[in-house]
């Protein structure tokens, strides 16, 4: 589809052109606090042991892997002009399995993900200026495919999703959905998340396009929904079933506002 002027695509995101690559297959682990990873061309997976690591300017071919780049122990990664993906090879199942694009990640900005599972997993992340789109089933016919997955983060608080562009369809995989929608989302937050803002962010597609925190009687406070774009390129309601579910009005400190269908400009309620 064409993504509107303004936002991340692939032009914007990803390696900076020129990069002179280093190759590695495998899993290239990092365990010292600090370290700056640029410029590393993977076929397998970087998986961080240590605080405040930085990777930037990389590609990571994670077919195969349940990651592409992970914080498997320690805080604070920032991954940044990134391009992580996943290769469908329907001859060997194991080969295409992509859990998760980038996991754990403090913050994740100017990265393209496809061919995955899900683009970004995590709860108080910063997630802003990346372009996720593609995404693949690859372990079980009711897999859920999301842009931002925060499975296990439930009452967490402090999440940011700022300026993304976020294309909730499925394009490959072992299990082929019935419609593009079905079992996919833009994000799908936890019960119980807090203090989160999403806004500025170009969404299309998904079963819902965005799963709020909402679903039991003790709604979270202060989330924040402001100034997104839905388009009706895939679905006359963006998503298959509609924009949104799970958000509650009523809660203290919601606010949707600012929320827009792409193609006309008219305002989206909440």
């Amino acid at each position: 589809m064409l993504i509107p002027v303004g936002f991340p695509n692939s032009d914007t995101t990803g390696p900076a052109a020129g990069t002179s690559f280093r190759d590695f297959t495998g899993d290239y682990e990092v365990r010292q606090d600090g370290a700056v990873v640029d410029s590393l061309r993977v076929v397998g997976s970087i998986s961080v042991h240590a605080d405040n690591v930085t990777i930037q300017n990389c590609e990571v071919n994670a077919s195969g892997q349940i990651s592409g780049i992970s914080q498997v122990s320690g805080s604070g990664l920032t991954v940044q002009n990134c391009r992580v993906y996943g290769l469908a090879s329907k001859s060997d199942r194991k080969a295409t399995h992509v859990l998760e694009g980038i996991g754990n990640a403090a913050e994740v900005s100017f990265c393209e993900i496809f061919g995955v599972e899900n683009a970004v997993t995590g709860g108080s992340s910063y997630i802003h200026d990346n372009y996720m789109h593609d995404f693949a089933r690859w372990i079980a016919a009711d897999d859920h495919t999301d842009g931002l997955q925060t499975y296990g983060w439930s009452d967490a608080g402090g999440l940011r999703v700022i300026h993304n562009t976020i294309i909730a369809i499925l394009t490959a995989g072992d299990y082929t959905p019935t419609k593009y929608g079905a079992g996919s989302s833009a994000i799908a937050l936890s019960e119980g998340m807090h203090d989160l803002t999403i806004d500025g962010n170009f969404f299309a597609g998904g079963s819902y396009t965005l799963y709020g925190p909402s679903q039991r009687p003790s709604a979270p406070a202060n989330v924040h929904v402001t100034n997104n774009r839905f388009s009706r390129h895939y679905f006359p309601h963006c998503g298959e079933f509609g924009t949104h579910t799970g958000f509650n009005r009523n809660a203290p400190g919601f606010l949707w506002s600012g929320n827009v269908w792409h193609e006309t400009e008219r305002t989206l309620a909440p």
